[in-house]
C-alpha cells in the first residue's frame, strides 16, 4: 500500500515539474575564461542529476574493488570453516564407527580453519589414544588443544588424566587431579577420574573421605557408587584387620554406612571374623546371631559356623535352635557339622553333614565329613569324601557311591554281604 501511494504522489510531481517547465524552462549560463555556456534551466537540472549518479555509481565501484581483496579473504575464510565443520561431523563419525586412524587424519585436516580447533585436537588425541602405540603424537595433539585460543583448561587437563589412568600411570595423574579439585572442588569429571585413581592406587582412605562428595554430585549411578563404596570398606577392614587393632576396627565399623552393615552379608562376616582375630570372640558371635535372626541368608550362616572359636556348646545349640525353621537349608546344616565337630559330637556331626551333602553336595561339606572320618580311622570312608568334593572342584559329576550314601550303608558297602555293620561312632 505504502509503495502504490509513493508512486502515485511521484507521479504528480513529476507531471507538475514537467507543465511547470514546460511554461518557463529557465535559464542557465556559466562563463569559464574564453568559455561561456548556455542552456535552459531544465535541461541543466536533468545533466545535473545524471551526473550525481554517474559520479555515485563511480564512487561505489571503487569501494567495491578496494574492498575486493578483504571480501575475497572473508568468503575463502568462509568456505574453510564449513569445510572444517564438515570434517569435524565426518571424523566424529568415523570415532563412533571406531575407525580411529581415520578419523585422526580428518579431524586434523582442517583444525587449523575451525571456530573450534581445541575440539578437533582433543577428538584427534582421543582417537590416537585408541591406536595404542602412538603416545607421543597423542600427547602432541592433546598440547595444541591446550594451545588453541578456544581452549578450556579444565577439559583438557581431564582428558590427559583419563589417558594416564588408561596407561596405569596413575601416580602421575594423582597430583594433577588433586591440583584440579583444590580450583574445582565440585566438578563431577575432577571426582570421577580423582576416585578411578585412588582406585588404581588403591589409596582407600582418601578415597573413603570422597565418597561424601562422589555421592552428593551424583558422579556415578547408584550400582556404580555402591561397588566403589563396598569394594572401598572391605579394604579398609582388610587393613584394620591386619593392623591388629581393635579400636581401628570398631572405628571403622561406625563409619561404615548402614546400608553396608546391614546388608553386605562379606563385609558382615569378614568384620567379625577379624573381631574373633582381636579376641573379641563375644563380640563377633553375637553380631552374626542378630543378625541371621534379622535376616536369614546363608553367607551369614556360614559364616558363624566359621568363627572356630568361643563357647563352641552355646555356638551350637544356638544353631540348632534355626532348625526348626529351616531345616532343609544345607548350609545350616553343614553349620550345624561344624560346630558338632568343634564340640566332639561326632556321631551328630556325622549326621549333619551327611544330611547337607544328600541335600546339596558341596566341597566344604565334604571335606568337613572326610576330615571328621579320618579323625575315627576310617580311611577309606574319608578318601572317598575328599575325592568326591575333589571331583566338585573341577567339575566333575558325582558318583553315586561311597561318600554320597549314608554312613551306615557305605559301612556296608565296604565290608560286602553278610557282615555285620560297622559300629556307630562313639559321641
Amino acid at each position: 500500500m505504502r509503495l502504490l501511494v509513493g508512486v502515485i504522489v511521484t507521479l504528480f510531481v513529476s507531471v507538475w515539474m514537467a507543465l511547470s517547465l514546460k511554461q518557463d524552462p529557465g535559464y542557465a549560463m556559466f562563463s569559464m575564461g574564453q568559455w561561456t555556456i548556455e542552456t535552459s534551466l531544465t535541461f541543466f537540472v536533468i545533466v545535473l542529476i545524471f551526473a550525481f549518479f554517474a559520479l555515485y555509481l563511480l564512487v561505489r565501484l571503487a569501494v567495491r574493488l578496494w574492498r575486493t581483496p578483504v571480501r575475497t579473504l572473508e568468503a575463502n575464510r568462509r568456505r574453510l570453516r564449513r569445510k572444517a565443520r564438515r570434517l569435524f561431523n565426518l571424523g566424529t563419525r568415523q570415532m563412533a564407527a571406531g575407525q580411529w586412524a581415520a578419523a585422526e587424519k580428518t579431524l586434523l585436516k582442517s583444525a587449523e580453519h575451525s571456530e573450534t580447533p581445541a575440539l578437533h585436537y582433543l577428538n584427534a588425541a582421543r582417537a590416537t589414544h585408541h591406536l595404542g602405540e602412538v603416545k607421543w603424537r597423542r600427547d602432541l595433539h592433546l598440547r595444541k588443544a591446550e594451545d588453541s585460543p578456544d581452549a578450556d583448561k579444565l577439559t583438557v587437563q581431564l582428558a590427559r588424566a583419563e589417558f594416564l589412568l588408561d596407561d596405569q600411570q596413575a601416580e602421575q595423574a594423582r597430583p594433577m587431579l588433586e591440583s584440579l579439585r583444590t580450583l574445582n572442588p565440585r566438578h563431577p569429571g575432577v571426582l570421577q577420574w580423582l576416585a578411578k585413581a585412588y582406585q588404581q592406587l588403591k589409596a582407600w582412605e582418601p578415597l573413603q573421605q570422597l565418597l561424601p562428595e562422589l555421592q552428593k554430585q551424583k558422579v556415578f549411578g547408584p550400582e556404580p557408587f555402591a561397588e566403589l563404596q563396598k569394594q572401598t570398606y572391605r579394604a579398609l577392614l582388610e587393613s584394620a584387620a591386619a593392623s591388629g587393632s581393635l579400636d581401628k576396627l570398631r572405628a571403622l565399623w561406625k563409619q561404615a554406612p548402614a546400608a553396608l552393615r546391614e546388608e553386605d552379608e562379606d563385609f558382615l562376616v569378614g568384620y567379625a571374623t577379624a573381631l574373633c582375630d582381636c579376641e573379641a570372640i563375644d563380640d563377633a558371635e553375637a553380631l552374626l546371631r542378630e543378625a541371621i535372626s534379622r535376616r536369614w541368608n546363608v553367607r551369614l550362616v556360614v559364616g558363624y559356623g566359621m568363627l572356630g572359636r568361643g563357647n563352641a556348646a552355646a555356638q551350637l545349640a544356638a544353631a540348632e535352635s534355626w532348625l526348626t525353621q529351616h531345616g532343609d537349608d544345607p548350609y545350616l546344616l553343614l553349620t550345624l557339622g561344624r560346630l558338632a565337630k568343634r564340640c566332639q559330637q561326632n556321631g551328630k556331626a556325622r549326621d549333619y553333614l551327611e544330611r547337607s551333602i544328600k541335600l546339596m553336595p558341596t566341597p566344604d561339606a565334604y571335606q568337613e565329613l572326610g576330615e571328621l572320618a579320618e579323625s575315627l580311622h576310617e580311611l577309606t570312608y574319608a578318601g572317598q569324601c575328599f575325592h568326591a568334593g575333589l571331583r566338585l572342584l573341577v567339575g566333575k559329576p558325582q558318583e553315586k557311591q561311597g561318600a554320597m550314601l549314608p554312613a551306615a550303608e557305605t559301612a556296608q558297602q565296604l565290608q560286602g554281604p553278610g557282615q555285620p555293620p560297622a559300629p556307630a561312632a562313639a559321641t
